[in-house]
């Protein structure tokens, strides 16, 4: 499944041009046109999709989630076999939630890769938290077993337990949650050490499965050094897949550290995946965990999960993409207890931190249900629309895609006077095994509720569509393209609109369209 495309490769094929007919602001700026509409994207279950790189964390083992999650037509979800969980007395492991939760998942068409993590009371013991603002927001935390080796022999005969019971059902399986942030690991973050929990887990693993791929990693963030430090000393020949965790304003901004991990995993020279396990942004400013800066809306969701998406399979190069999370059953208005406030903290409100996670009670607000409706917002129905455009015939190629900004819309400064990120179109291009095209393009500014979209002319020197349609994933509407020209060694599309999500190109019949 992996990506043979370099980073490099992707870089340097997307050039911004603006010719001087085409300055920004110039221009009409663009708006749907119903003449143009043939209809609507037509979505697909799980089950009727044969395979692609999308997948969502359903954050509950319940089979009625688990059925909302096969109705956006993900084919992967991360589930968690929680030690402490499961073996609540020593030595007996209780698996009625995992055998439901894992049996749901199959059944419904999804793959599940399974997190073995969190250390258990009966053999680990409790770690200090000395700042108490962290203390209040994260509670406490256990050693990792690799502080005892009492704990470490009882952690190791979990996961056999585990792995050698779904060996028939369960391909693939995580080690650890987040093993670079403090309080999932337990103690100060140090990738050798987990290294060593790596290397026992996966021989562990093995034993119980040879055909087990062993994923590595579970990163709070793109962390290069983190990773080498695990990888090294003989570790990588037991990694299949390494995966991390991003959570920030502007999903582009991860592209830097991924290149970055690519080196790390080339030094290695084996063939390890790259998946992003676990990333989100919240619709409301009331959330509990990672919260991020702003601004936030229902629209601002759906934009930030079809962005991450591309950014993931196309400039990150990673084989999975998995947003976090469909559902949390929390309490609405539940408010933590500040007891570390200061007089300016009264005034302003609790210190964002940073745009990470200010309390972790409450309603997660990443997801993409209602609480308590369980109503889909508007990024549940832009996820399921682009599992259903978007599936493994794509895949990614170097393709040079010149962009003209002929009108900004509301992207105030974008065009001729701007070379900084984020000011610059970004363009994802990807081909099928029959020739067809799929062409996504964005800017990635900041996303906004309500933009008025700019307009752009796109020009591919090595690209011919037939029948092209333009396609809006934020209102699923298919748009007949009449403003092409087929060149020689290409296509030239004017008038195109531009928008802080992305908006695609593809071939008429490869898209599946009702009408309304």
């Amino acid at each position: 499944m992996s990506n043979t495309i370099s980073l490099r490769t992707l870089a340097v094929a997307i050039i911004v041009f603006v010719s001087p007919a085409l300055r920004a602001g110039t221009g009409e700026a663009w708006s749907l046109e119903d003449k143009n509409l043939l209809g609507f994207i037509a979505t697909k279950t799980s089950l009727q999709i044969s395979g692609s790189p999308w997948g969502i964390q359903v954050g509950t083992l319940e089979n009625e989630h688990i059925g909302k999650a096969s109705q956006i037509g993900v084919k992967w979800t991360r589930l968690q076999a929680s030690w402490r969980d499961i073996e609540k007395r020593k030595g007996v492991y209780s698996w009625e939630q995992t055998d439901a939760a894992f049996a749901a998942t199959l059944g419904k068409g999804i793959i599940p890769f399974v997190c073995l993590s969190g250390s258990n009371p009966l053999y680990c013991a409790t770690t200090p938290v000395t700042d108490p603002k962290e203390k209040e927001i994260y509670g406490s935390s256990l050693y990792p077993p690799t502080k005892d080796p009492a704990a470490m022999s009882a952690w190791l005969a979990f996961v056999r337990a585990a792995v050698g019971r779904y060996s028939g059902q369960i391909q693939f399986w995580e080690v650890w949650n987040e093993p670079n942030h403090r309080h999932y690991w337990g103690a100060e973050p140090d990738g050798r050490e987990y290294g060593v929990l790596l290397r026992e887990t996966s021989a562990a693993i093995r034993e119980s499965n040879p055909n087990a791929k062993v994923i590595a990693g579970a990163l709070a963030g793109l962390d290069p050094d983190f990773t080498a430090k695990f990888l090294a000393g003989g570790n990588a020949k037991n990694v299949d897949v390494i995966t991390f965790h991003n959570y920030a304003e502007i999903p582009e901004e991860r592209i830097y550290k991924a290149v970055e991990t690519w080196k790390v995993i080339g030094t290695f020279h084996r063939n390890i995946e790259l998946w992003q396990g676990e990333c989100g942004y919240p619709s409301h400013s009331s959330t509990r965990d990672y919260r991020g800066n702003g601004p936030w809306g229902m629209n601002i969701q759906a934009k930030w999960l079809l962005r991450q998406a591309f950014t993931d399979v196309y400039f990150c190069r990673t084989s999975v993409s998995n947003y976090f999370k469909l559902v949390h059953p929390g309490g609405k208005g539940d408010l933590p207890k500040r007891t570390t406030l200061t007089s300016l903290d009264s005034i302003l409100g609790f210190p964002a931190r940073g745009g990470s996670r200010v309390k972790s009670v409450g309603v997660n607000e990443k997801c993409l249900l209602e609480n308590p409706s369980l109503e889909p917002k508007p990024a549940f129905f832009a996820y399921q629309r682009l599992c259903a455009v978007f599936d493994n015939r794509y895949k990614p190629i170097p393709s040079e895609a010149k962009i003209a900004v002929s009108n900004s819309g509301s992207f105030y400064g974008v065009g001729c006077e701007d070379d900084a990120f984020p000011s610059i179109p970004l363009t994802a291009v990807f081909n099928s095994e029959n020739g067809s095209h799929l062409i996504a393009y964005w800017l990635p500014w900041p996303p906004q509720e309500i933009v008025q979209k700019g307009t752009i002319t796109l020009q591919l020197n090595t690209i011919q569509f037939r029948n092209p349609v333009l396609i809006d994933l934020l209102t699923g509407g298919v748009y007949a393209v009449t403003s092409g020209t087929v060149l020689q060694n290409g296509s030239s599309f004017v008038n195109l609109p531009m928008a802080d999500y992305p908006m695609i190109l593809a071939e008429r019949n490869e898209i599946s369209i009702v009408k309304k």
